[in-house]
């Protein structure tokens, strides 16, 4: 199974961490969902990508790979799907363990 790390997301205004339960800053509270979810971009169309390969659609697949790829590049599970598919055609092996897309997983 992989580990997944939190990966920060910091108040623009104030410089704090933000709070990964509120998706907000404790000090200023303005609401940082929007930052979550471009900092956890690439996990969640990694995990999107397991949705659409278990659905058959192995093209949407693909395409969610790669884009989950370009946003995190490090995102090992996603590599190692993308080169699985890449070898073995999109309908390739079964989906693998879904990575935390969000810091409350």
């Amino acid at each position: 199974m992989t580990t997944v790390s939190l990966l920060e997301v910091q108040c623009p205004l104030c410089r704090v961490p933000a709070d990964p339960q509120t998706l907000g800053c404790p000090s200023c509270r303005e609401d940082l969902s929007v930052l979550f979810r471009l900092r956890y971009a690439g996990r969640i169309d990694y995990n999107r990508a397991l949705d659409a390969l278990a659905a058959g659609d192995g093209a949407l697949a693909l395409g969610l790979l790669h884009r989950a790829v370009a946003a995190e590049p490090g995102l090992e599970a996603a590599r190692e799907l993308l080169r699985s598919l890449s070898v073995a055609g999109a309908a390739g092996p079964a989906p693998g363990v879904r990575e935390g897309d969000t810091p409350s997983d």
